[in-house]
């Protein structure tokens, strides 16, 4: 597992929020799901790419910040995630993002767009990472991992996911 802070510049990260995170027109889709049916989570999505194609006009605007920074040399899932403050803490579910698929290769990465103190958990270690704005979590693939709801930050926590080879 790797962390890395200040991930883009401060230049950048405005330019991002502008442009992507707070950006109204980005078109989030509701999903009465966070991990798995009937995990009583109601959450926000945003689909940017997936079954090797793009799946938003953003695409680009991803790419451009991440594709150098992640060293990617294939995209497998990139997808955007809010969820609300909740009045206790709450583990969403362990899952992993690519779900079935035995690939060592694929890591996936989490950058946090907002700070909270939703953390991202993990079953194996029961290790932590904060949701810190500006933040990238990178790890492999076939850990079981959670984002856990935030209960004090009246922010959204939103996040965008990376599944890459």
């Amino acid at each position: 597992m790797r962390v890395i802070d200040n991930l883009l510049t401060k230049e950048n990260f405005n330019g991002l929020k502008q442009e992507l995170i707070y950006n109204k027109k980005v078109p989030w889709y509701w999903s009465d799901r966070k991990v798995t049916q009937g995990d009583g989570t109601d959450t926000l999505v945003h689909m940017v790419y997936r079954d090797m194609k793009p799946k938003s006009e953003f695409f680009n605007l991803i790419h451009t910040y991440f594709s150098a920074l992640l060293n990617v040399t294939s995209w497998y899932r990139i997808k955007m995630n809010c969820t609300w403050r909740e009045t206790k803490p709450k583990v969403f579910g362990y899952h992993t993002d690519i779900g079935d698929v035995a690939n060592k290769n694929i890591k996936t990465a989490i950058f946090y767009c907002t700070t909270t103190d939703g953390p991202t958990v993990f079953q194996d270690t029961q290790e932590e990472v904060e949701c810190i704005e500006n933040r990238l979590l990178i790890f492999d693939s076939t850990r079981l991992h959670s984002g856990q709801s935030h209960i004090y930050a009246p922010a959204r926590r939103i996040v965008i996911n990376f599944n890459y080879f």
